[in-house]
């Protein structure tokens, strides 16, 4: 794959695209001083000089020389829209977002059919977190500029905001406005929305689209093999084919940075010394308020800084408590999203790294094509993603032997599997969640059933099984609750597939997604018993709703991604719980509905049972994994010197 066709992973980025940024980058810094260039009676040609010198500054992310000159401009015109909206961006670059935002709403106002001012606001708004204020810029270009790929972009948006039928509506209408060579984007906007309604065959058929008009986008490819892990009947060897294609078709675009061989045997003589520290870089966007930054951010701040050395690749601009609390656990900290994959890939490469972590698999911001180019000796996958990755230059994924049975599913991975002791990922609960309250069914005097789970892993044969059981546990409920229930339309759909699938009415009740994490963990205050996906298995919600006392009844899969929940109950020693098949899903999940003392009690005690378990023992977990990295170091320097 050619550099200039190569994805630039920063799609989030805080940083708006400077506009004259190419023509300022050709004037001369030594040709243009301020006095020269503002006068006392400025011209227009010197307020343009001025500002090329200012968007050549702020091209070179030298926020305060670019701040200094567009305000000499507004000295000069208060109104100069140009000048304001730069501004702004330098200084919300630059931690001053609230004042800012006001600079670039005040140009965008100044100039509503300015398309650059409302997309990069939009952008701005995207990297704060206001998606609504987001949403509306991304509206404001639609109707200035009727090409497709703003739709494509608005599609997005909408789709991340879970407004899934407009986010629809606008991928449909880009593929009319595109060419049709370039409709790939369209189709694979078209298919997220899709899957995340749940509608799963046409989602898979418009990712295959989609890559077949891009062959060469890496995140299209990505977003189609995620997709192949939800299917009800998955055919495991068919879907790691696809895997693997993905490996063979990337690993094949892109140039090798292996080791200098020299350097490589230098580096295995040397680290002959165990009381060397082995440098381990982690990659992900997601070091940050994030439901993989609950099972990184115990293992950052556990880790022996006497025998690691910590190294985390930032792959996202947002910054906020979390990202600040990991942070500050680790020494290297590099921000990466804007970030070409070659850069990247030299960067960790000239770090030295040992052992370099993937925490994203085929998940939204990978940076897979980094590992494709091989900048460290070991790569790992692990945590963010349920199945291989398909590359032959990740050479291990960590797992357990309850995801990954012993001999079960070694030919289903292109990576070797290293197996924790225990379980393979530790969780650390939000510090201010609510205490547990007594069983609601005391009160109610009847059954709440729960799943918070995204939509997509709720399949017919999911709702049919959930169905039995509402019917065999008499005055029963179940409660349904996730980020794209905000919105009538989807409650519409949702609750019409249930009918489809035999619900009566007022068996299923939808609840909207809550503004803060506390009100969030709040709701299991409402639910006795949880209802694990199948085959898609929920993890972080499963391990929320353990911590708020609510157990959870799972299906034991055939493959990583149906057997996370075997591997928390099985920790946690509640083996009950986990079903051998749909009948025995049910049959568990009505027998402990109809046992209130026994559920009572559970509840009651749930909370320190997970917390005295592997699953929250982030010093031993953290133990484990470091053995395991000195395994495959070991491993490493005995190969090198063979």
């Amino acid at each position: 794959m050619s550099e200039a066709n190569e994805k630039k992973t920063g799609a989030d980025k805080a940083a708006p695209a400077t506009p004259g940024a190419e023509s300022a980058a050709e004037i001369s810094t030594a040709s243009i001083t301020l006095p020269s260039a503002l006068g006392a009676a400025p011209t227009q040609a010197s307020l343009a000089k001025a500002l090329a010198t200012a968007q050549q500054h702020h091209a070179k992310r030298e926020f305060e020389e670019a701040k200094i000159i567009y305000q000499l401009i507004l000295d000069f015109d208060p109104e100069h829209a140009d000048a304001m909206f730069y501004i702004g961006a330098a200084m919300h670059q630059m931690g001053e977002t609230a004042q800012g935002v006001e600079r670039m709403k005040r140009a965008a106002q100044l100039h509503p059919r300015a398309v650059e001012y409302s997309h990069n606001l939009g952008l701005v708004y995207e990297a704060i977190g206001d998606m609504p204020a987001a949403i509306a810029c991304y509206r404001q270009v639609i109707a200035n500029d009727r090409g497709g790929h703003w739709h494509c972009t608005l599609a997005k948006q909408l789709t991340d905001a879970g407004q899934l039928d407009d986010a629809i509506e606008f991928a449909r209408e880009a593929m009319i406005l595109l060419a049709p060579h370039a409709r790939g984007i369209a189709h694979n906007q078209l298919a997220n929305a899709l899957l995340l309604k749940g509608e799963l065959a046409e989602a898979v058929a418009n990712f295959q689209i989609a890559i077949s008009l891009d062959v060469e986008n890496a995140m299209m490819n990505s977003n189609y093999v995620l997709t192949l892990n939800y299917p009800s009947q998955p055919n495991l060897a068919a879907i790691f084919q696809e895997h693997k294609k993905f490996g063979d078709k990337f690993e094949s675009f892109v140039p090798r940075m292996y080791f200098n061989p020299l350097l490589s045997k230098a580096r295995a003589d040397a680290n002959a010394n165990p009381a060397r520290r082995l440098r381990v870089g982690y990659v992900s966007p997601d070091f940050n308020n994030h439901a993989v930054g609950k099972f990184i951010e115990p293992i950052l701040a556990a880790h022996d800084t006497t025998k690691f050395e910590l190294f985390c690749y930032y792959n996202k601009s947002r910054v906020d408590d979390a990202t600040k609390r990991m942070q500050a656990a680790v020494a290297n900290w590099r921000m990466t999203a804007d970030m070409l994959d070659s850069d990247l890939a030299t960067t960790i490469q000239n770090d030295a790294i040992d052992i370099l972590v993937d925490l994203s698999g085929h998940t939204g911001l990978n940076r897979l094509l980094v590992f494709a180019r091989k900048p460290a000796p070991i790569q790992v996958t692990w945590i963010g993603y349920p199945n291989t990755t398909g590359l032959s230059t990740m050479d291990y994924k960590i797992t357990d032997a309850f995801a990954d049975p012993i001999g079960a599913t070694e030919a289903l991975h292109t990576e070797k599997l290293e197996r924790m002791p225990e379980c393979f990922s530790c969780f650390r609960p939000p510090s201010n969640a609510p205490e547990v309250k007594a069983l609601p069914a005391t009160a109610r005097g009847a059954i709440t059933f729960g799943s918070f789970n995204n939509f997509a892993k709720i399949t017919p044969e999911v709702m049919r099984a959930w169905i039995a059981i509402l019917a065999r546990v008499p005055g029963s409920r179940l409660v349904l609750k996730n980020w794209c229930l905000d919105s009538d339309s989807m409650k519409s759909f949702m609750l019409n597939a249930f009918a489809q699938c035999g619900a009566t009415a007022g068996q299923v009740e939808l609840w909207n997604p809550n503004t803060s994490n506390f009100d969030h963990l709040n709701c299991y205050n409402l639910i006795d018993i949880g209802l694990d996906p199948f085959p898609y298995n929920g993890t972080t919600t499963t391990c929320d709703a353990l911590w708020m006392g609510v157990p959870v009844i799972t299906l034991a899969g055939v493959s990583h991604v149906g057997r996370v929940g075997v591997s928390q109950m099985s920790n946690l020693g509640l083996q009950e719980l986990i079903a051998r098949d749909t009948d025995n899903y049910v049959d568990i999940a009505v027998a402990l509905a109809n046992d209130v003392p026994r559920l009572a009690a559970l509840r009651g005690g749930l909370r320190e049972r997970v917390r005295t378990s592997p699953l929250m023992d982030a010093p031993r977990f953290t133990k484990n994994l470091e053995a395991a990295y000195h395994k495959m170091w070991n491993a490493y320097l005995l190969k090198e010197k063979s």
